[in-house]
């Protein structure tokens, strides 16, 4: 329940930071989960903080600083600073997420998923009741194919997708495609939305990415080596 409440709000945050600002810096700030992880997991799952991790967390905290002093002084109708913070909620809530995961036993990946999405929704429903009435006729029967192929292909196909590689790849090869994610949004969304990041962005993007690049090479190595 607790994941899966951390799941739903996670998504709600995300969409919030799309909505404050542009789509490679709130994908970015979301991208801070593993470096939340880090810092989390000594306290939860008493695992060992060591000065790779802690400079992992230091350079991930360094391009997050860049990416937020040039966003606060760039023009637009964003409110860069605001997008930010949901973005970065959302990534601590999505750590949470993968925390909570370590303590679920007897489960497959595709039970565990279907299941907590069934109750984000369930979690969901109570809060979009209580912010305000579900008013349908107020959706743009433009809108509806978007949100179809948002729920349908983006959500569960990719979902399908991702799972069947897990079956058939290995995991080293599945970690370092994850980060074609962030890379394809900052692609995308200057292809097909005209939104560009600053030279000082893209290195504080950069200094992200490696830190968690280098967190799961440590991981990696370590567990070669045991």
């Amino acid at each position: 329940m607790l994941s899966s409440a951390a799941m739903g709000f996670n998504w709600i945050l995300l969409f919030q930071a799309y909505k404050y600002t542009t789509i490679p810096i709130a994908t970015l700030s979301y991208y801070c989960a593993p470096v939340f992880v880090i810092i989390m997991s000594p306290f939860i799952l008493k695992e060992k903080f060591s000065i790779r991790k802690f400079i992992c967390v230091l350079t991930a905290m360094f391009g997050m600083a860049l990416i937020m002093l040039t966003s606060s002084n760039s023009g637009g109708n964003y409110n860069h600073l605001k997008g930010i913070f949901f973005g970065l909620c959302a990534a601590a809530l999505y750590a949470s997420v993968v925390i909570t995961n370590k303590f679920f036993k007897n489960l497959s990946g595709i039970e565990t998923t279907l299941i907590q999405l069934v109750i984000a929704v369930c979690v969901l429903f109570p809060y979009l009741m209580i912010t305000g009435p579900i008013r349908l006729s107020d959706i743009s029967v433009g809108s509806i194919p978007y949100i179809l192929i948002l729920g349908i292909f983006h959500t569960g196909f990719a979902y399908y997708l991702y799972f069947s590689a897990i079956k058939s790849m290995p995991a080293q090869n599945i970690a370092a495609m994850s980060y074609i994610d962030p890379i394809s949004a900052v692609a995308f969304s200057a292809i097909f939305l005209s939104e560009k990041m600053t030279l000082i962005q893209i290195i504080g993007g950069i200094l992200i990415l490696g830190a968690t690049v280098y967190g799961d090479r440590t991981k990696k190595l370590k567990s070669l080596s045991d």
